[in-house]
């Protein structure tokens, strides 16, 4: 395992905040959109609740004025002080036929803005969890979600993990270049995920954590499913082929692969470490090849 790749293990590893970045941690998106939309609720309400008082109001005013010209007769024939009452009520009204107004704008202009939000919020968590290049779920997803699928994962199940890297990568970018390079990790995300899309794997997700290094997760697939999986998947992208321009070629993967009831673990980092060692000892079998125990 080079130095390298053994830093970011352990920095994916560790437990608490400190395998979050600072970007992450001070108003990460996921926090603003949760946060607008939640004010954005209290806002309606409180108009509504405000909208509701002035139109009591207004009923009131209006019968109380009833009342006034049915003891007094119209405001011209009205004593003096009863007049100035009169005028006073009517004034009071046309504020608040104005007040009603202006909340039935305000909650149009709120309305506006939660359709707005509703439309922004897709493509706001698909910035948040998708990979730019590959379009394949990010590092943060993994950061973020991967406590919560290991809790919803049934107990005979459990929640399964694989490392993929895709064999002599740096040799394909130096022979290659960059551009054939990233077509290849295109192509290998597309595979993968057109495969669970057919399989109708639901909570099953592909990952790019950095470079040519991905996992796949999943907590619907008991582990010998899960491998069986793999095995599908590592055939695919070995016999597909990838074309940049005039250059073509084909890629091969090793997979490390682990899962929380065969191995007694607890936390998404500890098998995500299980996989990497997996991984290690896959590329050292002579790679494009599976290692799950």
């Amino acid at each position: 395992m080079s130095e390298q790749r053994t830093d970011t293990v352990e920095k994916f590893s560790r437990r608490g905040e400190d395998h979050v970045t600072p970007e992450e941690k001070i108003y990460p998106l996921r926090f603003i959109v949760d946060y607008v939309a939640q004010k954005k609720s209290l806002l309606l309400g409180l108009e509504g609740q405000s909208l509701h008082q002035a139109l009591a109001i207004q009923d009131i005013s209006e019968d109380i004025m009833r009342q006034g010209r049915k003891l007094y007769g119209e405001p011209e024939d009205m004593p003096e002080e009863h007049a100035k009452m009169y005028s006073l009520l009517m004034a009071q009204q046309k504020l608040i036929r104005d007040l009603t107004v202006g909340l039935t704008k305000k909650g149009l202009a709120f309305e506006d803005m939660d359709n707005m939000l509703q439309q922004a919020q897709p493509f706001i968590l698909r910035l948040m969890f998708r990979d730019t290049l590959t379009d394949t779920y990010n590092r943060y997803f993994f950061i973020s979600r991967s406590d919560e699928l290991m809790e919803q994962a049934e107990k005979t199940v459990g929640f399964s993990l694989a490392f993929l890297d895709i064999d002599n990568f740096k040799k394909c970018n130096d022979v290659y270049g960059h551009e054939f390079g990233d077509e290849a990790l295109k192509y290998l995300c597309r595979t993968v995920n057109q495969h669970l899309q057919v399989q109708n794997l639901k909570h099953t997700y592909f990952v790019r954590m950095g470079g040519d290094e991905f996992i796949l997760i999943s907590n619907e697939l008991a582990f010998p499913y899960f491998v069986f999986l793999l095995d599908d998947l590592q055939k695919k992208i070995s016999s597909g082929t990838i074309y940049w321009e005039d250059l073509s070629g084909k890629i091969t993967v090793s997979i490390g692969a682990a899962n929380t009831v065969f191995s007694s673990l607890n936390t998404p980092w500890e098998l995500y470490r299980k996989a990497d060692g997996r991984l290690y000892d896959a590329k050292h079998k002579g790679k494009n090849c599976i290692v799950s125990s």
